[in-house]
């Protein structure tokens, strides 16, 4: 530990505390599947300026059509509703890149 000699730890549970700023994103998932088909969801939104009055590193999501996507994407295909943001829009990047992997 980084703390003097005899002092209590200084540490942090693993979560970052506040709203998320408001900005672009990229929400995004890439997986394999049970058959090893590499499969992945692409969709770009923005965070919302929204006080959530809540704990941990959280934010409000805005995708357009987002009832579409979680209906005909996540829940017929299957997928997790957990995935990973990128804070700008690069669908396009990324897609181009998602096509090497298959």
């Amino acid at each position: 530990l980084l703390e003097p000699a005899g002092s209590d730890p200084d540490f942090t549970r693993g979560t970052l505390e506040g709203d998320i700023a408001p900005s672009p994103i990229t929400f995004y998932r890439l997986q394999c599947d049970s058959d090893g088909v590499v499969r992945s969801y692409i969709a770009e939104g923005e965070v919302l300026p929204v006080a959530t009055r809540s704990f941990g590193g959280i934010g409000v999501f805005a995708i357009n059509e987002m009832g579409r996507f979680y209906r005909h994407v996540l829940v017929q295909k299957r997928y997790p509703h957990h995935g990973a943001v990128a804070f700008d829009h690069c669908a396009k990047q990324l897609f181009e890149v998602f096509k090497f992997l298959g």
